[in-house]
């Protein structure tokens, strides 16, 4: 900048300009696309590892039921029948559905039950925690939840803080 109070020179302000032709800087790449646990085909139990309960397409009345399940340190998962266990498709929209006998787990448009058949029936996955991921209703904006107090499965419109491992949920394929 210029001050008029100094006596400058011009040679003070002439500047001169490289042009780099190949820039040593460039732009980090954009985050990748985080890894899905989960694919198109894929046959998975649900379950949340903090009840070891697994999301079964057996009903009690309008929950679903869960079945108790152990994971192994392996990796193993050992406890679920064939009714925990889900064929998954991946939409074109970028969220999941989740099917039984050709019938997805869905929602209403009341009710915290997720019934076969069900319109609503388009899940988004979000990563929580410890390799953990929150299954969330689009339509409804529901999570689904092991409720271990009625002793059930349903969802809910809020995950409150203490209350995480009830929606934090795994797949087993």
């Amino acid at each position: 900048t210029y001050d008029s109070s100094s006596a400058a020179t011009d040679g003070q302000y002439q500047l001169s300009f490289y042009v780099l032709e190949d820039d040593p800087n460039p732009d980090p790449s954009p985050d990748p696309e985080p890894v899905s646990p989960i694919a198109d085909g894929d046959r998975v139990v649900i379950y949340a590892p903090a009840y070891n309960k697994a999301l079964s397409a057996s009903y009690s009345g309008f929950y679903n039921k869960g079945t108790d399940v152990t994971a192994g340190a392996d990796g193993s998962l050992s406890g679920y029948t064939d009714s925990d266990i889900w064929t998954v498709a991946a939409n074109d929209d970028g969220t999941y559905s989740f099917s039984y006998n050709g019938q997805n787990l869905a929602m209403g448009d009341d009710h915290s039950s997720m019934p076969l058949g069900e319109k609503n029936d388009k899940w988004e996955l979000t990563e929580a925690a410890d390799g953990t991921y929150y299954l969330q209703n689009t339509a409804r904006s529901a999570y689904i939840e092991w409720y271990a107090e009625k002793n059930n499965w349903s969802a809910y419109h809020n995950i409150a803080a203490g209350s995480e491992g009830m929606f934090q949920l795994k797949f087993y394929k």
